[in-house]
């Protein structure tokens, strides 16, 4: 078989798999609509959280690239740290906080920014990485985190944000946390970024990879 045409008998196959698999709507409020699914080999179920928000491209990126007000923009996060910043890759570290009796999870993640430019659309691939920090004793250190937010433009000034993520959280959790973590998290996040995409830092950014709708 041609080369070319495996990688693309691949490709379908591979996409095909992803689309067996089944999202299941667990809140709709507010425009918001976040779901869960079963992650093979994983007890913790990933999320989907999705919504439409005015604001643009740049302002979406800005958002996330301002580590240190992380803290205002995920509810559970106590302190976040820039370790290494570029125009498309981003690596930072931070602290989550957590209700008695489970400890504060920590750990250091990158974000990687691109940008399909036939319909604009914005993924951040999100995955937490080795090293970079020593070990903190009171706390359980996040090796294993994958995600991504997708900022699709629907029309000027008027984007679908897609926030996705599975977590390995390490240690034993009750599964009333792990349930709000599922599920009430994702929603509230979401909830602020509507709000704070619209603040005054955030607009009129410029990045080079980036093309406004």
């Amino acid at each position: 078989m041609d080369k070319a045409i495996l990688i693309i008998v691949l490709f379908f196959s591979i996409s095909i798999g992803f689309g067996q698999t089944e999202w299941e709507l667990k809140k709709d409020k507010n425009g918001i609509k976040v779901y869960t699914r079963e992650v093979e080999g994983s007890s913790l179920k990933a999320f989907k959280a999705i919504t439409v928000m005015d604001g643009k491209l740049s302002s979406f990126v800005a958002v996330l690239k301002d580590v240190k007000a992380y803290s205002e923009l995920f509810g559970d996060m106590k302190e976040a740290e820039i370790i290494e910043m570029q125009d498309t890759f981003q690596v930072h570290s931070s602290v989550s906080g957590a209700p008695w009796p489970v400890s504060d999870r920590y750990g250091v993640y990158s974000n990687t920014y691109s940008q399909r430019y036939d319909h604009k659309t914005v993924t951040v691939k999100v995955k937490a990485l080795q090293g970079y920090i020593a070990e903190k004793e009171d706390k359980v250190r996040i090796t294993e985190a994958e995600g991504q937010w997708i900022f699709h433009p629907v029309e000027y000034n008027k984007v679908e944000v897609t926030f996705e993520m599975h977590v390995e959280p390490g240690g034993n959790i009750p599964k009333w946390v792990l349930n709000m973590f599922l599920v009430d998290t994702p929603y509230n996040d979401l909830q602020t970024l509507r709000e704070r995409v619209k603040l005054p830092q955030y607009q009129n950014k410029k990045y080079d990879f980036l093309v406004e709708y």
